[in-house]
């Protein structure tokens, strides 16, 4: 509900700060905000081995920013929350991960028919996946976290219908996310599809 509320209260300003008028080229800083549907296997598969069952989505937020140059070239930074997941033994909630990361891309952006502008990113992903457990542990409540780098890769399509206003919809993939839960280590690939408000500085 606060995902939702944040990214409404983004997209409410930004829309009433727009002027009229489309922009045909692309060009200059910009910064967002979007909510995620991820995907990932980490929990289903984890609970194959220790437990029965863990769940395959959910909902995260990003937020972004990044420069473009005349070139149609440019660098954008993201934060996301890529949600988390719950693993099951029967209908009993045993353990739990959350997995965060911070992308560092290199963006290309290729304007076309007046409004549309379709977008492509490649780059490293600073990773961490916070793990659990719930019950069923030996011993007290048991955690752990741990951080990696995983290659980010992504794809597009924005519309401007103002100049300094554009909505977004991405396709990202994460690749080969590190996951710990003990001394049990395994990657896991993440892929997400986000709709953002962004504002063209």
């Amino acid at each position: 509900m606060r995902k939702t509320a944040l990214l409404l209260a983004f997209f409410t300003g930004m829309a009433a700060s727009a002027q009229a008028g489309a922009q045909t080229g692309v060009q200059g800083g910009y910064a967002g905000i979007g909510v995620l549907s991820v995907s990932t296997d980490n929990a289903a598969e984890f609970g194959y081995v220790f437990a029965t069952s863990g769940e395959r989505t959910a909902t995260g937020l990003k937020v972004y920013g990044g420069y473009l140059w005349p070139s149609r070239f440019g660098v954008e930074v993201g934060y996301y929350d890529l949600g988390s997941y719950d693993v099951f033994t029967g209908s009993t909630k045993t353990d739990e991960f959350a997995t965060t990361a911070i992308g560092v891309s290199g963006v290309y952006a290729m304007p076309f028919a007046s409004q549309f502008v379709f977008n492509s990113k490649f780059g490293i992903a600073f990773t961490s996946a916070d793990y659990i457990c719930l019950a069923g542990c030996n011993g007290p409540v048991f955690s752990s976290s741990v951080n990696g780098i995983a290659g980010l890769f992504g794809a597009g399509l924005g519309w401007r219908p103002a100049r300094n206003f554009t909505l977004r919809a991405d396709f990202e993939i994460f690749a080969d996310i590190l996951h710990k839960a003990g001394v049990y280590e395994t990657y896991y690939p993440y892929s997400t599809f986000s709709v953002s408000a962004q504002v063209n500085f």
